[in-house]
């Protein structure tokens, strides 16, 4: 039975199942998303190198077309390479210019992040690859339940000071986006074994790339929590 992911992105994957002479494979998911990670990784480093010329708008841009680039990426084959890197680049500043403002405060925390994101990434495959956590309907209905909570916490935490409520909220936001790469690799695995297509890669290449993003975010958040206490 195939199930519906909880990704937006790897979501819209599902209405290009179709069987194909060139089938996807994994190495084609893992280029893809490799080439992505490496292109915001150059747009963030040349984003903190020229840090001076950045202006407020700047960044207001570039998270609006990242936006923009993955709701277009996710629903279009044929636009989704381009998207794609629209995207990278785009986040690559946001990124640059996030990391630095942490930096600032903390010293060493880009590494770690990083380090911490790759170390993940690693744990969560080794995860699904053992089907130690098994990725079915009921994982992927807790996931959405899940989600909605950090984002009504995350609101509340925003207008009300309760306590450490935004630990919580960091907490559990940081564990979300780890689980939500096991649906991931779920989502990836199907459409593998389906013989679906190779051009859907770079779809999947995305949603992989936003989850990541995610996931390097609060591990920042996390580290920055850690470093103040």
């Amino acid at each position: 039975m195939r199930m519906r992911s909880s990704n937006p992105v790897l979501n819209h994957a599902n209405s290009y199942t179709m069987i194909s002479d060139q089938p996807l494979t994994y190495t084609n998911v893992t280029v893809k998303t490799l080439f992505l990670l490496a292109l915001t990784a150059i747009s963030a480093f040349l984003t903190i190198v020229y840090m001076e010329n950045v202006q407020i708008w700047h960044l207001i841009v570039a998270a609006i077309v990242a936006f923009i680039s993955v709701l277009i990426g996710s629903r279009s084959v044929k636009l989704s390479p381009y998207f794609s890197i629209v995207y990278a680049a785009c986040e690559g500043l946001v990124l640059g210019v996030v990391s630095l403002l942490y930096a600032s405060l903390y010293e060493g925390i880009i590494l770690t992040a990083i380090a911490t994101t790759i170390i993940v990434f690693v744990v969560m495959l080794l995860l699904f690859s053992t089907n130690i956590i098994k990725v079915n309907q009921k994982f992927a209905s807790f996931l959405v339940v899940a989600l909605i909570g950090v984002i009504i916490m995350s609101l509340i935490s925003i207008f009300v000071s309760i306590g450490d409520l935004y630990y919580l909220v960091v907490i559990a936001s940081a564990a979300l986006s780890a689980f939500f790469l096991l649906w991931d690799f779920q989502r990836i695995k199907e459409l593998v074994d389906n013989g679906a297509d190779k051009e859907l890669g770079w779809i999947l290449s995305l949603g992989l790339m936003v989850t990541i993003v995610w996931i390097y975010i609060e591990m920042l958040r996390l580290l920055a929590i850690f470093s103040r206490d």
